[in-house]
């Protein structure tokens, strides 16, 4: 596959499922708002990274257990994870991880809003100052995904799924 092919296709065959997920997470305004984003993405993360961490072909960021600090920050409750997918083939797994790396370069953003509220690595933002220390992780990690021979319409299929869930965890309704 030529350079930047199969992320393009991931892009475009998940671009309403990511549209409809940053609308959902907003702008987190004030601290309930980030509280409520928090809920969402450990929802998501402790649902798919366990399936990760060890079979991908890709290590992974694992934030679920700093997200879990960040909500104890805030002196809320852990949310439990959500029902799992399946991410039988390889392609899939690929999918799940372009799904995920591709959330740190929205963390930037993320990021400074949280800062805005008084939150930072040492308090309530853990797991997006870890999500954004690395600024090469994207470029390596698409010189991987390129370079993986992936099927892509399955890394396509399971794109959509993975965006799914993550919708599901925050509590929106999955686009068509």
């Amino acid at each position: 596959m030529q350079d930047g092919t199969l992320r393009r296709v991931l892009a475009a065959a998940t671009r309403d499922l990511h549209e409809t997920l940053d609308r959902e997470i907003g702008a987190f305004g004030d601290v309930a708002a980030y509280g409520a984003f928090l809920s969402g993405s450990h929802a998501f993360r402790a649902a798919i990274e366990p399936q990760l961490a060890h079979s991908a072909g890709w290590r992974i960021q694992t934030l679920a257990p700093l997200i879990a600090q960040d909500l104890a920050d805030l002196g809320l409750p852990v949310a439990a994870s959500c029902k799992t997918l399946p991410l039988p083939t390889p392609a899939a797994r690929a999918a799940a991880c372009y799904v995920l790396e591709g959330s740190a370069l929205g963390a930037r953003l993320l990021a400074r809003r949280a800062a805005g509220l008084g939150f930072a690595a040492g308090h309530g933002a853990r797991h997006l100052a870890e999500q954004t220390a690395s600024p090469v992780r994207w470029k390596q990690f698409l010189a991987w995904l390129e370079a993986g021979g992936f099927s892509v319409p399955e890394a396509s299929a399971a794109a959509r799924d993975v965006f799914g869930l993550a919708l599901r965890a925050y509590g929106a309704k999955a686009a068509a």
